[in-house]
């Protein structure tokens, strides 16, 4: 099971909205269908948490403009729950959550995206912490008191999205383990 979070704003729907909705279409989406095995979260503002269960998802496009609504009716919705779970579409749900409570209960081996390098021995059981604007001191101490390791990907700096699908690519090439 792969687990990808993505920390964002609000603002960044309006500011950076190609680069979240890409992120959901790298971790979860294929040209045939979803991946059945991941789950794809984004935590808005550290309140909000979008999840993406690519074994449930159903109706979910890969546009820019489809997913921005989907995000954007998640948040509108999400404003009206108290502590439940609301459905935005099938496999696409909305809740209220805080980072400190998801870095616990997230399953697997743990990182977060780092920057350029590379990590070797990564297993197929994991969860990855993402953020639209780089991990800061804090952030980092946070997740590393939570379990995380850094992540590191490729041979120059690449955005969150692209370095999901080079994750996600990496994985379904390595030796299944088990």
């Amino acid at each position: 099971m792969r687990n990808f979070l993505l920390l964002a704003r609000r603002t960044d729907l309006s500011n950076r909205s190609g680069l979240v909705t890409r992120f959901i279409v790298g971790t979860i989406l294929l040209s045939h269908g979803t991946r059945k095995d991941v789950w794809a979260g984004v935590l808005f503002d550290d309140e909000m948490l979008i999840s993406f269960e690519g074994w449930g998802m159903r109706n979910v496009r890969p546009d820019e403009q489809s997913l921005s609504g989907i995000l954007r009716a998640g948040l509108r919705k999400g404003e009206g729950e108290e502590g439940g779970r609301a459905r935005i579409l099938q496999g696409v749900t909305v809740k209220r959550s805080r980072l400190s409570d998801l870095a616990l209960k997230l399953p697997g081996k743990k990182y977060y995206f780092e920057g350029p390098g590379c990590t070797h021995g990564i297993g197929p059981e994991i969860s990855v912490v993402f953020t639209c604007g780089g991990a800061s001191g804090g952030l980092a101490e946070l997740l590393g008191r939570s379990g995380f390791e850094p992540l590191r990907i490729g041979a120059r700096e690449v955005p969150v999205d692209q370095a999901a699908v080079i994750l996600n690519n990496a994985l379904d090439r390595s030796p299944k383990r088990g």
